[in-house]
């Protein structure tokens, strides 16, 4: 599951929409396309939130750039206009000679560039209103406009505005025009193109007709007089007249390829079919196109959700089958600035001569490094400042009045956007550093990203869809790798501060690598892939532990300790069934036929199943495992499934917890049931086959062995003795450090060929009493004599211990010594007491 979440969210990441993204149909209805529509497009949304986070922790860093300046026409200035009685001040929009003029002046107050970022897509309305400024007396407002422009050749670019959906739009088919008139031959096209747009710019078809090595320059007519009329206008008084050919229409150049012909620009290394295609296309008007001004697109298109992260600096427009690449304003004044008309494209950067690059992508698309963290005040943007119009306007009325410039602008060496900020609609964007960003202050931070080779690189899909996978395998791997830290609260705080600080530790190279190296690597896709991996991987993981759980229960019993479930669910390589050094326990309620037959069946259940709580909460306390009961005896082991080798010395504790444990709830359980238990045990050690066993229908984890055999018959040889719990010679050997054991016999049992040395478990050392001491002493002392066949000494001592200390093993050893005082054993004799069948426990065992 981790893995598909992880290639899901990879593929919407890799398969995210270079440069600008088409629109999303509504309308299809709902299915796969659309879901996976829908959840790229959320996907998408969290990513930019992020880039633009870092954007503006970018922009703490930097210093707002000076390179480029915005002259805005704002609100101020449109009031200032308002109150002035100068012609054509107070109208709008400002007659095109004003707008010149503020040019002209820009450029003699220092400004490198003036990028015009106003729209002229048709002819002015309004006349030549100042003398003063065009002192030619021009023929209309446009062609005082171009004549403002053409005083400084090349400081001026002006803007066209593109749209690259809904249908084609085609320029508009002019009317058929019969004649045509000679206007003269030139040896160059930039010639014979200056001698079209004067010829465009009285709205007639021009011609550009090869002629050898010259190319000729016609003009449309409709007819002779007409001809003749035009030639006139144009200074040529005797130009020839011909009626027009269709094979003319082949040379016919109309405003948009004049246009395209000024402004396009040639990209080595540059597949122009991956650019954006523009579908519709504004220029300035047909007047206003000349080779002393540059051109270049100031159109911004937004991200889905309306926000302004970048700027085309290419587009492609085709016209009668050619595809033409077009420059963004910023890049045009770019290379103005630079001297070059070469443009280079390599390794995802675009070269501007060799001055200048910027990262942009294959689509045409430069992401904008903003130098602030919030727009400024006023008009500026990111930019370091911005002027009101109005000064530049004073200025330009001051100069024609013959009097010194009143404002001081500080333009020397710098590139101004003339732009318009005013609120009147359409000329403020929102950006990562701000909702309302002046497109003109747009323009002037690309123009210093690309003026500075500053840019801002997105990673290649291929990498983005590796450090999603990545993050998806790295939360799948915490989730597992630390799903044990679940079983607490303290842990289960620890689990997610884990994948928080996965997170941030992600998160925090990811804008490590936006401010040192300018790289935008997804963010939002691997984080969502980490945390889903790791939820849908704890999921599996709880999933995983029950049904581990439900296997541990159900082999190991409902009665298992939660310390033991829980270091077997971690490593279930403890359960193979395998052969072990075990310590083995078997008891049996002592007189319990008789018990049971005077008890109703509730009383002797309930009985039961309290003495058995008793026994199981003991078993677990010391690590111990109960395997199973039958009838009233009951069976535990110590060594597995959990490895210990205090295996011997947690069996005795738990006999001797067990006897504390009953002789504690004999009061209640004779005051509740009438009755008062006691019980005998046996405990053993040695090597058994411990592991799962069973049928299909049934198994259980259970253990296998001579101990398990020896350990019933132990206890069963406890009513001979009169003790209570009897150990195995090796139990006692390895727990002999801690507990204090006595010989009580060695017995030849049915069936065996060894005999067995049995001991007693009598106490933890540093437990027992002088008393205790004493008759130990004693013990031992008529052991030892009865083993030297001293009977007349032993049976004296042991009588004494009988008799003293009420010891039943010594009653027995009197009545042995007694037997053989009067019947002394063989010569041969080893002192191992034979002992018959021990009865149905241990033959269950």
């Amino acid at each position: 599951m981790a893995i598909l979440f992880g290639c899901v969210l990879g593929l919407l990441v890799y398969l995210r929409a270079p440069g600008l993204a088409e629109p999303r149909d509504d309308s299809s209805g709902w299915g796969l396309s659309t879901v996976f529509d829908g959840a790229q497009a959320v996907l998408d949304g969290w990513e930019r939130a992020s880039y633009d986070w870092r954007v503006r922790e970018l922009g703490e860093r930097s210093e707002r750039p000076d390179e480029a300046v915005v002259v805005a026409i704002d609100d101020e200035t449109l009031a200032e206009a308002r109150q002035d009685d100068r012609p054509g001040v107070a109208t709008q929009p400002w007659p095109r000679q004003l707008v010149g003029g503020m040019v002209n002046r820009l450029t003699q107050e220092g400004a490198l560039l003036v990028l015009v970022d106003l729209p002229f897509p048709e002819l002015s309305p309004s006349a030549c209103l100042d003398p003063s400024l065009s002192p030619q007396s021009p023929s209309g407002d446009d062609a005082a406009f171009r004549e403002l422009l053409d005083r400084e050749p090349g400081r001026a670019l002006l803007a066209f505005t593109w749209e690259s959906q809904g249908p084609r739009v085609l320029p508009p088919a002019s009317r058929l025009w019969p004649y045509r008139v000679k206007l003269g031959a030139y040896a160059t096209q930039v010639d014979a193109r200056t001698r079209a747009q004067a010829v465009l710019a009285m709205q007639r078809p021009a011609f550009l007709i090869p002629a050898g090595n010259q190319v000729e320059v016609w003009g449309g007519a409709t007819d002779e007089a007409d001809a003749r009329a035009l030639g006139g206008r144009l200074g040529v008084a005797s130009a020839a007249i011909e009626e027009r050919r269709a094979a003319d229409d082949t040379y016919r150049v109309g405003p948009m390829d004049l246009f395209v012909s000024l402004a396009q620009v040639q990209v080595e290394g540059l597949d122009p079919s991956k650019l954006v295609e523009v579908r519709h296309l504004q220029h300035p008007v047909a007047p206003l196109l000349g080779g002393g001004s540059g051109f270049g697109a100031v159109t911004l298109p937004a991200d889905p959700d309306g926000v302004v992260r970048a700027v085309p600096h290419l587009v492609a427009y085709t016209v009668r089958g050619q595809r033409h690449v077009l420059p963004s304003l910023p890049l045009a004044a770019a290379m103005r600035l630079a001297g070059t008309t070469r443009l280079r494209y390599a390794d995802g950067r675009l070269y501007v001569g060799d001055a200048h690059s910027i990262p942009m992508d294959a689509s045409g698309f430069s992401l904008v490094r903003w130098n602030a963290p919030t727009a400024g005040r006023g008009s500026r943007g990111s930019l370091a400042r911005s002027i009101r119009a109005w000064n530049v306007l004073l200025n330009v009325f001051d100069v024609a009045e013959k009097r010194p410039a009143r404002f001081d602008n500080d333009l020397e060496g710098r590139t101004v956007v003339l732009t318009r900020t005013a609120s009147d609609g359409g000329h403020v964007r929102p950006t990562p550093i701000g909702g309302e960003t002046p497109g003109g202050a747009i323009l002037g931070q690309a123009l210093a990203n690309i003026l500075r080779s500053d840019g801002i690189t997105r990673a290649p899909p291929d990498l983005d869809l590796m450090l999603t996978m990545g993050l998806a395998f790295l939360g799948a791997f915490l989730a597992l790798s630390l799903s044990f830290l679940l079983r607490s609260v303290r842990g289960a705080v620890l689990y997610v501060g884990m994948l928080v600080a996965a997170g941030a530790g992600y998160a925090a190279v990811a804008h490590y690598v936006f401010m040192e190296q300018r790289l935008w690597i997804a963010m939002a896709g691997p984080l969502l892939a980490m945390v889903g991996a790791f939820a849908v991987t704890i999921l599996y993981a709880f999933n995983t532990e029950r049904e581990v759980r439900d296997f541990v229960h159900n082999a190991l019993g409902r009665y298992v300790s939660p310390e033991v479930a829980r270091l077997v669910s971690r490593d279930l390589s403890l359960m193979r069934p395998e052969r072990r050094n075990m310590s083995v326990y078997i008891c049996d309620i002592e007189g319990f036929t008789r018990l049971s037959e005077g008890m109703s069946p509730g009383q002797l259940v309930g009985l039961f199943n309290e003495y058995l709580t008793e026994m199981t909460s003991v078993v677990r306390s010391t690590a111990g495992q109960v395997d199973k009961s039958i009838g009233d005896s009951v069976m535990a082991f110590w060594g597995a499934p959990v490895r210990t080798d205090r295996h011997a010395h947690l069996a005795c504790e738990a006999a001797l917890k067990l006897r504390a444990a009953v002789a504690d709830r004999q009061d209640a359980w004779e005051k509740k049931y009438g009755r008062r238990l006691s019980f005998r045990a046996g405990i053993d050690t040695g090597e058994v086959v411990v592991g799962d066993m069973g049928s299909e229908l049934k198994s259980n984890y259970t253990v296998l062995g001579d101990a398990v055999g020896l350990a019933a018959r132990l206890e069963s040889i406890n009513k001979v003795y009169g003790t209570y719990v009897l150990v195995g010679d090796a139990s006692a050997k390895l727990a002999s450090d801690v507990y204090v054991f006595r010989v009580v016999d060695q017995v030849r049992f049915k069936g065996r060929v060894h005999p067995v040395r049995v001991h007693e478990l009598l106490g933890r050392r540093g437990e027992i009493t002088p008393r205790m001491q004493e008759q130990l002493a004693l013990y031992e002392q008529a052991l030892t004599a009865y083993h030297q066949r001293r009977f007349a000494e032993a049976h004296a001592v042991f009588e004494r211990v009988s008799m003293d200390f009420q010891d039943p093993v010594a009653a027995v050893y009197v009545a042995r010594c007694a037997r053989f005082i009067v019947t002394p054993p063989p010569a041969d004799w080893d002192g191992v007491h034979g002992v018959e069948d021990p009865g149905p426990a241990a033959a269950a065992a």
